[in-house]
């Protein structure tokens, strides 16, 4: 008896409802769609990091007289084998739109051009986490504890490994234990508000 052998498109449906990547409805994949509510859920979780440094930071650390007049120093607990690459008070955000506009434009950035590409690489930075948080979770499902450990996480080996070892940020000797208490508390607000979002936004909408 002769088989007909698959046909290439049935081969390649097969191959991706393997791997998970289709499902056998129409309906969008779970990661696809975690990934969408993880984007929905940025917007909360970056807002509520937000509120953690206007609000709780500044009781945790408080701010010294006359600081905001010293000129900023440089980094003097450098780790990075690229050297210090962020200019001395800058933020890693700061410096990568910095970055991304000298390349592209081939000229320094004005201060309110800084500014926004700062807040522009926060927030897209935020959206990239909280796509790849819910689509983490779409099969067991995302809520605030997971959300925090994810943050925490973020924390580690972003925050404290990553960024500092390209030399974005002042390296960890640089703050007291209080300024890593403060980004550790700025990255659980995030996670914490991105689970407890997508969490709402999956009981609220539809599959």
């Amino acid at each position: 008896m002769t088989r007909t052998p698959r046909s290439k498109t049935s081969l390649t449906t097969h191959l991706l409802r393997r791997f998970g990547l289709i499902e056998l409805s129409s309906q969008p994949s779970p990661a696809y769609r975690g990934a969408l509510l993880g984007l929905a859920g940025s917007l909360v979780g970056t807002l509520a990091m937000g509120q953690y440094w206007t609000k709780i930071a500044p009781l945790v650390q408080p701010p010294q007289a006359g600081a905001d007049k010293q000129k900023p120093q440089p980094d003097q607990s450098v780790i990075s084998p690229l050297g210090q690459q962020h200019q001395n008070g800058e933020s890693p955000t700061a410096a990568l739109g910095r970055f991304a506009y000298e390349l592209i434009a081939h000229k320094t950035p004005s201060r309110d051009a800084r500014a926004s590409l700062s807040e522009a690489v926060h927030w897209g930075m935020g959206a990239g986490s909280g796509a790849l948080y819910g689509a983490l979770t779409a099969q067991r499902g995302a809520n605030p504890l997971s959300g925090s450990l994810f943050g925490a996480a973020l924390w580690i080996a972003v925050d404290e490994t990553l960024v500092p070892f390209l030399g974005l940020q002042d390296g960890p000797a640089s703050s007291d234990v209080r300024g890593h208490l403060n980004r550790l508390g700025a990255h659980l607000s995030y996670g914490a508000a991105l689970g407890l979002s997508i969490w709402a936004l999956g009981k609220v909408l539809p599959d």
